[in-house]
């Protein structure tokens, strides 16, 4: 079992490096990022956007880029299209968002004629390295799905589960997080979705792993917090997976970690053909860097 991205740096190094489609690729901490992890054995860079650009940035930021190769592409939806095509010839092994908007990098992925599609939804996992935890935490979904019903929660969950097996946890315990523990019908429909879930889990219908909710998030991760209010759960204060009721909880999630604690964090995005290092524009290098390396960790 992994539990931390030092371990899982010290797995992905004993491993063959992955070749890494980096779209728009003029992005300070994205190059940075990509280079670092090239440096270290775990990546082979494909650069795609505008070369003069490129080459600028890597100047500037002291970076070597003279043994990989760029494809000129000029603009979001050209460098987006050019960089799944790459992964669509076989000429890379993951997709990394690079300067590019989330929108526009997901609708090259999503096309029907052209793009990466998997057999099932996409969805997006946040890896969280909180060292009083113990372990990695992952959580769902923080930018892709806007306001998944019931049966898209249960694929959300589904994909996190594949990670976190990925990850060594055999069976992950997973908490459907919503603002109370009880189910309250009237004002919060999240909490009777949470509790379905629960269910559907115990009835086979959602499998590998063992499911709880509704729970708030201190009862996700708290043991006190589930003996002061008297929840038995075999989740409560040891969830390895946190499912988030829709995107805005998600991304809000997401980024008071990012800016408010000293956590490490990596964002990818399951379900299509392949891994796809997908995190704000704004994440740092190290945050990129540990994407990558949770990407690559997945291949």
């Amino acid at each position: 079992m992994i539990r931390n991205f030092d371990e899982l740096e010290k797995l992905a190094k004993g491993r063959p490096p992955k070749r890494i489609v980096l779209a728009m690729a003029q992005e300070n901490d994205a190059l940075t990022a990509i280079v670092r992890a090239a440096e270290k054995g775990l990546a082979i860079p494909v650069l795609v956007g505008e070369e003069k650009k490129i080459r600028e940035i890597a100047a500037r930021e002291g970076l070597n880029i003279k043994p990989y190769r760029i494809l000129p592409a000029e603009g979001e939806a050209s460098a987006s299209a050019k960089a799944v095509e790459a992964v669509r010839a076989g000429e890379a092994d993951l997709l990394m968002k690079g300067k590019v908007s989330t929108a526009t990098l997901m609708k090259a992925v999503l096309s029907k004629e052209t793009g990466l599609r998997g057999a099932g939804i996409l969805s997006h996992v946040t890896l969280i390295e909180a060292p009083s935890y113990g372990k990695l935490l992952l959580m769902s979904d923080a930018s892709l799905n806007i306001a998944p019903d019931l049966c898209t929660k249960a694929a959300i969950i589904a994909n996190a589960v594949e990670v976190a097996r990925r990850l060594g946890i055999e069976t992950p315990k997973v908490a459907v997080l919503c603002a109370v523990e009880k189910v309250t019908p009237e004002s919060m429909p999240a909490t009777v979705e949470a509790a379905l879930l629960a269910k559907m889990a115990e009835r086979g219908q959602i499998k590998g792993c063992t499911v709880d909710g509704p729970l708030a998030l201190d009862n996700a991760v708290s043991k006190k917090s589930c003996e002061v209010k008297g929840i038995i759960s075999e989740v409560g204060g040891e969830a390895d997976i946190l499912i988030v009721p829709d995107i805005e909880a998600g991304n809000i999630f997401y980024k008071a970690i990012a800016y408010l604690t000293d956590y490490r964090i990596a964002g990818i995005i399951v379900g299509a053909q392949v891994p796809i290092i997908l995190t704000s524009r704004s994440d740092s290098d190290t945050v990129k860097y540990l994407s990558i390396l949770s990407g690559v960790s997945l291949v």
